[in-house]
C-alpha cells in the first residue's frame, strides 16, 4: 500500500506540474500542450493472486500532429509572401497615381501653352511659358524615377537584411537540433521541440522550405525542397552579393561555411515567402514599371525633338532639340550591362513607338549565337551569329532598338557571358529640357508651300524635312511643284528646283505623300490639273506650322505601335499596377483565410484550453490528495501492527 500510494502521489505531482506548465504557457507563441502519460507498474504475485503495485510516469508528450504543422508551415509561407507583395504594390500604386496626376496636369498646361504659341508664335512670353511647362513635365518624370530608384535601393537593402535573418534562423535551428539530440537521451525535450518549430515557422515566413526529420530527431531544412539550408547540426549561409551583370541588383548565394569557395546562386523569385516577394516586386514589377514610364518619357522627348528639327526658331536658326537627345552616347551606354569587363554595348533607340518597356537578357553561346530572353515574359529567341552585322550590331525585330557590341580586345566574349539590355529604364531620369530661352522654340516650319493664285484645286500642301539623303542645298530653293497631265488622262506631279532641274516626277504614295531627297510633301486635299505651288524657306518669324505639329501631339497615337497617346500610355501603366494591386489584395486575403483555418486546426490539438486545464487541475489535485491518503493509511496500518504485543 505504501509503494502504491507513493507512486500515485508522484504521478499526481507530475500531472499537476505539467498542468501548471500548460497554464503558465497559455500565451506563449508556438507552445504545444503537454500531457503526462502513465502506465501501471508490474503486479506482485502473492497467495495465488496478482496485486497491483501502483503507477509510473512513462513519458511527458506534447500534443502535436506533424501533418497539421506542415499545413500551417505551407500556408504561413503563402500568407507572408502574398501580404508582403500586396504591401509593396500598394506603395507603388499610390506613388504612380499621385505622379500620374501631376504629369497629366503638367502635360495639359504644356499643350495650353503650345496653343498660345500657335495663336501668336512671335510672342516671347508665350514661348517662355511653353518652355517652363516643358520643364515641369520633365521634372515630374525625374521625381518619379528618383522615388522608384530609391525604392529599388531600399528593396536591395531589405534583401540583404532578410538574408542575414534567414542565416540567423538557420543557425538557431541547427543549434537546437544538437540540443534536442543531447537531451533526447533522457526523454522528450518538448520545450526545445517547440522552440525549434517556432524558428521553423519564422523561417517559413521568409522563404519557402520543406523539412525532413531523421532517426535521431534532427530536422533538415531545404530551400524550396532542393537546396540545403540546415543539415542536422550544420547551418548554411545565405549571402547577399552585388548582382551580375547589374551590380546594383542584389543577388543571393547559398554557401557552406565549411567550403566558402563553393556557393550556389539562387533565383530570388522562386524563394517564396517575404524574401521571394521582395525579388518578385523588384524584378518583375518595379523594374518594368521604371521601363514603362521611361518608354513614355523617351516617346515624348523624341516626338518633340523630331518636330523641333523640322523647324526654325524665332531667330531663323534651325531648331535645336527641345529635350535631351535620347540617343546621346552616354545614354546609349547606360542601357547596357555586362558581366565581362572586356565587353561594352550601346543601345540605340530606333523607334520609340515600337518600344515595349521590356528588359532583355543576352547570353553568349559557344557557337557565336546569342540567346535573347524577355525578362518579364520569359520568351526566348535565338540571335544567330549570321544575323549580326559586321559592326557587331544586333537589331531585334519589332522592339524599337538596336544593340552594338564592342569587344576590347577582340574575342573577349566567352560562352556563358550574360548581358542585360534595358532600352528605356533610364528614360525618365534622362528626360530634361535642352533649350535655354523661349526664342529657341522652333514654332515655324523650315519650309512653307505657297499656292499659285490661279489654282483651282483644294490642295494645301504641308512640307517637312526627313532624314533622307542627300539633303537639298539652300541654292536649290525655291522649289516648284507642278500638277501636269501624264498623257493618259491622269495627273503627274513634277517638282523642279530653282534652276528647273527635276527632283521628282510621279504620283503620291498610299498615304498621299511625295518624298524626295530630304523633303516630304503632304498634299492635304485634292489638286487639279495645272495647279502650282512654290516651296521656299520660311522668312522672318515664319509661321506657326511647327507649333501646330506640337499641338497635334496631344491626340496623336504613336506609342505602343501607334495604339496609344502619351496620356493613354501613362494611364495604361497606372491602371495596370492598380489592377495588380487589387488582385494581390484578393490573393493575400485568401492566403490569410487558408492560414487561419490551418492554424485553428493545429490549435484544436496543440493549443492550451484554460477551462480544460482548470478541470484537470482539480482532478489531479484530488488524485494527489487520495494518493496521500493511501500513504497515510499504509503508515497507520504499519504503526498498528508494530503496537501489537
Amino acid at each position: 500500500m505504501y509503494q502504491t500510494g507513493v507512486s500515485g502521489l508522484l504521478a499526481a505531482q507530475s500531472q499537476l506540474a505539467t498542468t501548471g506548465h500548460n497554464i503558465a504557457n497559455v500565451n506563449t507563441e508556438g507552445y504545444s500542450r503537454q500531457r503526462v502519460e502513465q502506465l501501471a507498474t508490474d503486479s506482485l504475485y502473492s497467495g495465488g493472486q496478482f496485486y497491483g503495485t501502483g503507477t509510473k510516469v512513462s513519458d511527458v508528450t506534447r500534443l502535436y500532429q506533424e501533418y497539421a504543422f506542415r499545413d500551417v508551415l505551407i500556408n504561413n509561407t503563402e500568407k507572408a509572401g502574398a501580404e508582403a507583395l500586396y504591401n509593396h504594390l500598394s506603395f507603388l500604386d499610390k506613388s504612380l497615381t499621385n505622379v500620374n496626376t501631376g504629369i497629366s496636369s503638367s502635360l495639359d498646361d504644356l499643350y495650353s501653352a503650345i496653343s498660345a504659341v500657335v495663336d501668336n508664335p512671335g510672342n516671347l512670353g508665350n514661348r517662355d511659358l511653353m518652355l517652363t511647362n516643358a520643364g515641369d513635365v520633365a521634372n515630374y518624370f525625374n521625381e518619379l524615377y528618383s522615388a522608384l530608384d530609391q525604392e529599388m535601393n531600399i528593396k536591395n537593402r531589405d534583401i540583404s537584411s532578410r538574408a542575414d535573418h534567414v542565416t540567423t534562423l538557420a543557425a538557431g535551428i541547427a543549434e537546437l537540433n544538437q540540443q534536442i539530440v543531447n537531451a533526447g537521451q533522457h526523454g522528450n525535450p518538448n520545450d526545445l521541440l517547440d522552440q525549434r518549430d517556432r524558428l521553423i515557422q519564422k523561417l517559413g515566413q521568409e522563404v519557402h522550405i520543406t523539412t525532413v526529420k531523421d532517426s535521431k530527431g534532427m530536422v533538415s531544412v531545404m530551400l524550396g525542397g532542393r537546396e540545403p539550408l540546415v543539415a542536422g547540426n550544420q547551418a548554411f549561409t545565405l549571402e547577399a552579393r552585388p548582382g551580375s551583370p547589374d551590380q546594383q541588383q542584389t543577388e543571393l548565394y547559398l554557401s557552406n561555411p565549411r567550403q566558402p569557395d563553393f556557393s550556389t546562386r539562387l533565383k530570388g523569385g522562386n524563394l517564396g515567402g517575404e524574401l521571394g516577394a521582395l525579388f518578385s516586386y523588384r524584378d518583375q514589377i518595379l523594374g518594368p514599371t521604371l521601363s514603362e514610364m521611361g518608354k513614355t518619357a523617351l516617346g515624348i522627348a523624341d516626338a518633340f525633338n523630331d518636330i523641333q528639327r523640322q523647324g526654325v526658331d524665332l531667330n531663323g536658326n534651325p531648331g535645336l532639340d527641345l529635350f535631351n537627345d535620347i540617343n546621346a552616347p552616354d545614354a546609349q551606354a547606360r542601357r547596357f550591362y555586362s558581366d565581362n569587363a572586356g565587353v561594352a554595348g550601346a543601345v540605340e533607340i530606333t523607334d520609340t513607338g515600337a518600344l515595349t518597356g521590356g528588359e532583355y537578357q543576352l547570353k553568349y553561346q559557344a557557337n557565336g549565337d546569342y540567346v535573347f530572353t524577355d525578362m518579364v515574359t520569359g520568351t526566348q529567341t535565338t540571335v544567330a551569329a549570321a544575323d549580326i552585322g559586321a559592326d557587331g550590331k544586333i537589331s531585334p525585330e519589332g522592339l524599337g532598338f538596336s544593340l552594338t557590341l564592342t569587344e576590347t580586345p577582340p574575342g573577349s566574349l566567352a560562352p556563358g557571358d550574360e548581358m542585360l539590355v534595358r532600352p528605356s529604364r533610364q528614360g525618365a531620369s534622362d528626360f530634361k529640357v535642352n533649350l535655354n530661352t523661349g526664342d529657341q522654340i522652333a514654332a515655324s516650319s523650315r519650309l512653307m508651300a505657297s499656292p499659285n493664285g490661279d489654282n483651282t484645286g483644294t490642295a494645301n500642301p504641308g512640307v517637312s524635312l526627313t532624314d533622307g539623303t542627300p539633303a537639298l542645298a539652300d541654292a536649290d530653293y525655291p522649289l516648284t511643284l507642278k500638277v501636269e497631265d501624264d498623257g493618259a488622262g491622269g495627273l503627274v506631279y513634277n517638282v523642279l528646283d530653282q534652276g528647273g532641274a527635276s527632283l521628282f516626277s510621279g504620283v503620291p504614295d498610299a498615304d498621299g505623300n511625295i518624298a524626295f531627297n530630304d523633303v516630304q510633301i503632304s498634299l492635304n486635299g485634292e489638286a487639279e490639273l495645272f495647279d502650282q505651288f512654290q516651296i521656299k524657306a520660311a522668312a522672318g518669324s515664319g509661321n506657326n506650322t511647327n507649333a501646330l505639329a506640337f499641338a497635334e501631339l496631344q491626340n496623336r497615337k504613336w506609342l505602343n505601335n501607334g495604339k496609344s497617346t502619351v496620356t493613354d500610355s501613362l494611364n495604361q501603366t497606372t491602371v495596370g499596377i492598380g489592377s495588380l494591386t487589387y488582385n494581390q489584395k484578393v490573393k493575400a486575403q485568401a492566403a490569410g483565410v487558408a492560414y487561419e483555418q490551418s492554424h485553428d486546426r493545429m490549435l484544436s490539438t496543440s493549443g492550451v484550453n484554460l477551462d480544460e486545464e482548470a478541470a484537470n487541475l482539480l482532478r489531479f489535485q484530488q488524485s494527489y490528495m487520495a494518493a496521500a491518503r493511501v500513504v497515510t493509511v499504509a503508515s497507520e496500518t504499519m504503526n498498528t501492527l508494530l503496537q501489537i504485543r
